[in-house]
């Protein structure tokens, strides 16, 4: 009937928790049923199945029809051995039987042309769906009905050929014609196959959809993350200048002027060479200080470097794709959370996947590993971690996972109410 490909979401409720560039549940469904989706370089008529990825190769070749998917419509094939058995059904004359042969033949290239077809303009791109949708009524004529079926074909093209705008509503449409059609000459099977019709193309639209606002918002990670970089070296370079320029000013000046009194005044060109070593020190401090600054832990720093660090472990990151606003102490503590739990991840889970979720007042990095040893918690990296949340009034939490792998959470204002409610039952007692 032909094979429907989804493109998983793989998401987890809430826009701070995902993984790296992957939408909230809400906001893919609302990206997903409306018209537009912002400024996007990507050409709102391109067929889905269309190869967006880096290295393309030449229309119309071999290799681009395999970076459009080929095996995938090759696979889908396979229920055309149905067609071949029933070649000879109703003892069709020799003719009949060349001519259903011909069909046969024609589809099974027309299906396999979706790969490269892909790459042309949408209005090429229909007229090939109506000339598949001809052949199927050719099939129709030296086939009676039986044929139907296979209008499954036409429904995962239209889902990999036309835009989600107007797929979403072809597939319904073509899902009424395949009922209509069968219900005059198969009866409820025609109904039975419209509706599998139906299924197959609407979740392979919406799995390529997916699949491409998914796309679209790594994309724009990526372009927050290259703007991000260059507005920090700007903000060095600001303050670089600003360290540095005055004081070098100064020294220029005062080495001058040391120069010039150096024959006419020795003390007082010995003041001036007191007072630029006095000014040197001073900027080396400063830059010492900004240096030390930039050096400083932050929450997104830190889950940048986790991912890499992740990755190159074999481990599946699943990281927030945007991050409430957080103080510099919050962002800190969050940040050395991060940092010490995916390590243990990476050093002792033997994990496949490790989750990092952010909120205002709580971090949690959660993986699927082998769970918490008998020694777990009691390590310098977790007691220090225990040490930096009470100090900001959270609470440190390692905990087993319900299907596996551990938990570590911070929690902030936990330890103070806990604190209250100790202090109120002394209290009471």
């Amino acid at each position: 009937m032909g094979l429907a490909v989804s493109v998983g979401s793989n998401l987890e409720g809430g826009l701070l928790v995902g993984t790296e560039a992957r939408p909230a549940q809400g906001s893919l469904i609302r990206a997903l049923f409306r018209r537009s989706y912002g400024i996007d370089c990507d050409d709102p008529s391109a067929a889905p199945a269309r190869h967006r990825g880096p290295d393309p190769a030449p229309p119309f070749t071999w290799r681009r029809a395999v970076q459009n998917m080929v095996w995938v419509y090759a696979f889908g094939l396979i229920f055309m051995v149905f067609a071949f058995t029933a070649l000879l059904d109703g003892e069709p004359s020799p003719v009949v039987v060349a001519i259903r042969l011909v069909v046969i033949v024609l589809m099974v290239l027309g299906y396999l042309g979706t790969a490269w077809v892909a790459d042309c303009s949408l209005r090429t791109r229909w007229l090939y769906l109506g000339g598949y949708v001809a052949l199927l009524g050719l099939s129709a004529v030296v086939w009676s009905w039986d044929l139907v079926g296979y209008g499954a074909y036409v429904a995962v093209m239209l889902a990999t050929l036309l835009p989600w705008r107007q797929s979403r509503i072809a597939v319904v449409v073509w899902a009424g014609v395949l009922a209509a059609v069968g219900l005059l000459g198969a009866g409820s099977t025609g109904a039975y196959i419209a509706l599998i019709s139906l299924g197959m193309g609407l979740a392979t639209a919406a799995g390529m959809e997916a699949g491409a606002v998914q796309g679209r918002l790594h994309r724009a990670e990526q372009r927050v993350a290259t703007l991000s970089v260059a507005a920090e070296r700007e903000r060095i370079g600001r303050d670089l200048h600003d360290i540095l320029g005055h004081s070098l000013t100064a020294i220029s000046i005062k080495a001058g002027l040391a120069a010039r009194l150096v024959d006419v005044d020795p003390d007082a060109a010995k003041a001036q060479i007191a007072e630029i070593e006095q000014v040197a020190r001073q900027a080396l401090a400063d830059v010492r200080t900004t240096a030390s600054g930039m050096q400083e832990v932050r929450l997104a720093t830190e889950i940048a470097s986790a991912r890499s660090v992740l990755l190159a472990a074999g481990i599946e990151a699943r990281m927030p794709s945007a991050l409430p606003p957080l103080s510099d102490e919050v962002s800190e503590l969050f940040g050395y959370v991060v940092r010490e739990a995916v390590t243990n991840v990476v050093r002792h889970s033997d994990a496949g996947v490790c989750t990092v979720m952010v909120s205002p007042d709580a971090v949690e990095v959660r993986d699927d590993g082998r769970g918490l040893s008998a020694t777990a918690g009691n390590g310098s990296g977790i007691a220090g971690l225990r040490t930096r949340a009470e100090a900001l009034g959270g609470l440190l939490l390692v905990t087993a996972g319900e299907s596996g792998g551990c938990i570590v959470r911070v929690e902030l204002g936990r330890l103070s109410a806990r604190s209250e409610a100790d202090e109120r039952t002394v209290t009471a007692s």
